[in-house]
């Protein structure tokens, strides 16, 4: 993947649809979907792990299923989001949502794994 700076990385994280192929209702919509720096730490939508205050991280308000949603994604989760739009060639066997899908649950997967161990 060739090199993209800020800007275009963010314009590629904003693009990319982590409700990809979830059904919705009419009437769904987004109010806001923009880059900020986080304020307050809390959970990434997708990973569950800690967001830290100072990071750069994705939020997102909306209107699903009839209920006002929030989500905010840590920045590993943005950057799995910018490896979905790679380019991949014949040869490429690589799932380009792989890095993004790698991400899901993983801090329930950990609390899990030290658990059992």
């Amino acid at each position: 993947m060739k090199q993209i700076d800020a800007a275009e990385a963010d314009s590629l994280i904003l693009e990319f649809d982590p409700f990809e192929s979830d059904f919705g209702m009419p009437g769904d919509m987004v109010f806001s979907n923009k880059m900020v720096v986080a304020r307050k730490p809390g959970p990434c939508a997708h990973c569950g792990l800690e967001i830290v205050k100072g990071e750069r991280v994705r939020s997102q308000s909306s209107k699903f299923d009839g209920e006002l949603m929030s989500h905010r994604w840590c920045a590993l989760c943005c950057g799995a989001m910018v490896l979905s739009f790679r380019e991949s060639d014949e040869e490429d066997e690589v799932d380009p949502w792989e890095a993004y899908e790698l991400r899901s649950g993983l801090a329930k997967k950990q609390t899990e794994a030290s658990n059992a161990g």
